[in-house]
């Protein structure tokens, strides 16, 4: 009958397994345990010594970093910068290619200090395309605020609901160095440098559409005006312009005219359409209202757009005077936005023939003189003043 000993020796022992030979040892138990023990010393020991190698090592690595290495801050500039340069933004301009271009430029220290601002802050891409005017040496923080201040984008210019012609043509002279006298040179006399609606009556007041462009400088003079007017055509036609004033039994000229005298009279979106309908109204009774008795287009023709209106300009014969012209004066006042332009094809239902634009910047409406009496002492009270 076998023992346990020979029963353990006659099994395999995979404790006392030799990596570097294929096979098994079999030694007794006592030297196997005793093998173990040593091995394990000896792990132990070496693991200890490793660890201090490594620790040793770190802190080594760790101390000589700053010696070696410097700062790992990017550079920066302390300030908003003195002086003037001119840098271009182009379509599709990444945040690195914008800081590439500021660095070129010595706007900023370093190109990594703006693409950190850049990237931790989502307004990044709200900067838009264009020229910008930036100081030299600027902190990475203020180049990235000037870029998202539009007024610092020279070849971004925006016309306003109601700006005139005249209002168009000086910021587009101060963005793009061009005088003034030659864009008014092309508006005296558009034809054959300006594609005009037909029914403009070559007439340009009016046919700048208002909206953000950004502006091309290799463009003529003549080819930016005509971008405009291009916009003008193309939210026209999509407001079917020709169809609605026909409709109105109006002609497209004088719905436009109609649109710029709002964009001078009234200023909220409600309003709009409410005094469009009183300008119909009015047309449609001449023997009650003779004239159309709009102030803001003598203020047009007079290029008067503050305080009071004099007596002898109230009284003045020209053209644009609709308190002794009858009907719409001869051309447009203002250049409409898409509000005016709607409103002016799709007038509110109502029967108002008067409306009072109060110092609070409220316009109020009324049918009846008495009723209209009541709001001009209404206005009065409030501040108002005569042919205000």
């Amino acid at each position: 009958m076998n023992s346990y000993d020979d029963l353990d020796d006659s099994e395999p022992d995979y404790d006392g397994y030799d990596g570097r030979v294929a096979g098994f040892r079999s030694d007794d138990g006592r030297r196997r345990r005793s093998r173990r023990g040593r091995a394990l010393t000896k792990l132990l020991v070496l693991l200890v010594v490793l660890a201090a190698l490594l620790g040793g090592g770190i802190y080594a690595v760790g101390s000589l970093i700053p010696r070696i290495g410097g700062s790992t801050a990017a550079k920066d500039y302390p300030g908003p910068g003195t002086g003037s340069v001119e840098v271009r933004v182009g379509f599709g301009d990444s945040a690195t290619d914008i800081a590439t271009s500021l660095h070129k430029a010595g706007v900023i220290a370093s190109t990594r200090a703006f693409v950190s601002v850049a990237r931790a802050d989502p307004r990044a891409e709200q900067i838009q395309p264009g020229a910008y005017q930036l100081a030299r040496q600027m902190s990475a923080r203020e180049a990235f605020l000037a870029l998202l201040d539009p007024a610092n984008n020279r070849l971004r210019l925006t016309i306003t609901e109601g700006e005139t012609v005249q209002q168009v043509l000086k910021d587009l002279s101060k963005r793009m160095g061009v005088p003034v006298a030659t864009y008014e040179a092309i508006v005296r006399g558009p034809a054959g440098k300006l594609d005009l609606p037909s029914y403009a009556n070559g007439l340009v007041e009016g046919y700048l559409f208002p909206d953000t462009y950004l502006l091309d400088p290799r463009a003529s003079p003549a080819e930016t005006l005509q971008m405009f007017i291009g916009e003008f055509s193309d939210k026209a036609a999509g407001l079917g312009l020709e169809s609605g004033a026909a409709r109105l039994g109006l002609t497209p000229a004088q719905v436009v005219i109609v649109a710029s005298i709002l964009e001078k009279e009234v200023r909220n979106p409600p309003e709009y359409p409410m005094a469009a309908r009183v300008i119909y109204n009015r047309l449609a009774d001449p023997k009650d209202f003779p004239t159309l008795g709009m102030d803001s287009t003598t203020r047009y023709a007079e290029n008067n757009y503050e305080g009071p209106l004099t007596q002898s300009q109230l009284t003045s014969d020209n053209p644009y005077n609709t308190r002794k012209i009858k009907g719409l004066p001869p051309g447009p006042i203002s250049n409409p936005g898409e509000l005016a332009l709607n409103s002016a094809l799709n007038p509110a239902a109502g029967s108002w023939n008067y409306f009072v634009s109060m110092p609070n910047g409220q316009t109020k409406f009324a049918t009846t003189e008495q009723e209209f009496e009541q709001l001009l002492a209404e206005y009065h009270a409030a501040g108002g003043t005569a042919g205000g």
